[in-house]
């Protein structure tokens, strides 16, 4: 069978050339339309063939009819701007597709790779545009297509090198006796592309990738550069705290003894005496705050179980000597959480201070030192069997208000429950670590508000 189609053709062929040579008028079939049997220079087996031809829609024009038919022998696949159209394999079959719907105004561009098996090759093709204000725009296979090589990239879109590509050879028109089968495709409609297809979402998911990528090597940075100037940091607190124990507090210790040395040399009611005596205490009070300045900075005391120990202590030694008993409830196994210098400091402050106002103002025999977990927060009450006061009225002094404000400034909050005759209770809850905006903030120093805890 495919030798006698074989035959056909060639018997098709010499009559089109003997009547072309005479001088007379090839008929085209009807159904074939214009377009003419092209190919490249020369044909071979397993040969493909890539032709490109570019048109254009006027501007406002509307498309009311377009109709394209192609074959080829012995296959083609057929493209429209990039877009994949159909296929056919049989050159008695023309396969004619509508594609109203891909043409808008503008330039189009034609593309179709065709293959040829073996002996004779060809391609015809035809396209009839009609425009609604009764325009026709024909593109028909002739000379004027493009052949590419079979190594161009991207040879379905127009470039410059098309310039460059030879035209393709006309071999001979469809002669009358050639009458293929009219097979007509589905209508061909625009492709439906994903969203993630888009060329806008995708810029716009590479160029958030891309911000990501920066701003996570930016973060980065900054957690290591702020990782490492903490490092700086506890080592400097270190260092300060051994020399200030060491360096100031021996000479301020000698200071003392000296003191006292000398104090005993005198005569006991001398006035030599009494300044020696102060100097002594003074002494001894610039004692006991270097330690307690040694204790908020030495990095290697910045736990909740470290401030537990050093308050319990504290308050042990400054009830001493006094007629108020002491009693403490720790809780037991507190961990080694790290606990911030500034919520330490102003803790420590804060109940050193209500110590101070049990002592001084409360006329109580019993205090009750509480420190305990809640959650992620550090709780220490202050109970009392002392005269109490009217809450509403506040008490003696700028006490209560020193506490609450040193509460704030550690990011937590102070409470105070109390009656007359009845005693009192102080009550202050902290976190562990800073608030939020002393955390991340730091990342972004344009952004940071500083607070009083820092």
């Amino acid at each position: 069978m495919e030798g006698r189609c074989r035959i056909f053709r060639l018997a098709g062929l010499i009559l089109a050339l003997a009547l072309a040579s005479a001088g007379a008028e090839i008929p085209l079939h009807p159904e074939v339309g214009a377009g003419l049997w092209i190919w490249a220079g020369k044909a071979f087996d397993r040969q493909e063939c890539r032709f490109v031809r570019a048109f254009e829609i006027p501007r406002g024009a509307e498309v009311t009819t377009a109709r394209l038919r192609v074959t080829a022998d012995n296959s083609y696949q057929l493209f429209l701007d990039g877009q994949p159209i159909g296929r056919g394999g049989d050159w008695r079959v023309l396969i004619e597709y509508d594609v109203k719907l891909l043409l808008t105004p503008g330039e189009h561009v034609l593309a179709l790779s065709a293959l040829n098996d073996f002996d004779v090759a060809g391609l015809i093709f035809s396209l009839r545009v009609e425009l609604s204000d009764g325009r026709v725009i024909e593109v028909a296979s002739d000379d004027s297509w493009k052949i590419a090589p079979n190594d161009a990239k991207r040879w379905q879109e127009k470039t410059r090198a098309w310039e460059q590509w030879p035209a393709a050879k006309v071999l001979y028109p469809p002669h009358d006796s050639y009458r293929p089968q009219i097979y007509q495709a589905p209508i061909s409609e625009p492709l439906e592309i994903a969203l993630w297809q888009r060329k806008w979402f995708q810029v716009s998911l590479s160029s958030l990738a891309i911000a990501g990528i920066v701003t996570g090597l930016f973060l980065g940075s900054r957690l290591f550069l702020k990782s490492q100037m903490e490092k700086v940091v506890r080592r400097e607190r270190e260092r300060i705290a051994v020399d200030l124990h060491d360096d100031l507090g021996g000479g301020l210790t000698q200071l003392v003894l000296l003191g006292e040395t000398s104090r005993r040399e005198v005569a006991g009611n001398s006035p030599v005496a009494d300044a020696l005596a102060r100097l002594c205490d003074q002494s001894r009070g610039l004692v006991q705050g270097m330690n307690e300045t040694v204790w908020l900075i030495n990095s290697r005391r910045d736990t909740i179980r470290d401030f537990a120990s050093y308050v319990a202590k504290y308050a042990e030694s400054f009830f001493k000597g006094s007629p108020v008993r002491c009693r403490f409830e720790i809780e037991e196994d507190l961990p080694p959480l790290p606990c911030d210098l500034g919520i330490r400091r102003n803790l420590y402050l804060a109940v050193k201070e209500a110590l101070n106002n049990t002592l001084r103002h409360a006329q109580a025999t019993a205090v009750e030192l509480e420190i305990h977990r809640q959650r992620n927060e550090l709780v220490v009450t202050i109970r009392d069997n002392g005269r109490g006061f009217d809450a509403a009225k506040g008490g003696e002094g700028n006490g209560l208000r020193n506490m609450a404000m040193r509460a704030a400034e550690a990011g937590g909050s102070f409470k105070v429950e109390t009656r007359v005759g009845e005693g009192s209770a102080i009550e202050f809850r902290v976190p562990f670590q800073a608030p939020a905006r002393f955390g991340i903030a730091r990342l972004f120093p344009w952004n940071r508000k500083r607070g009083p805890a820092e």
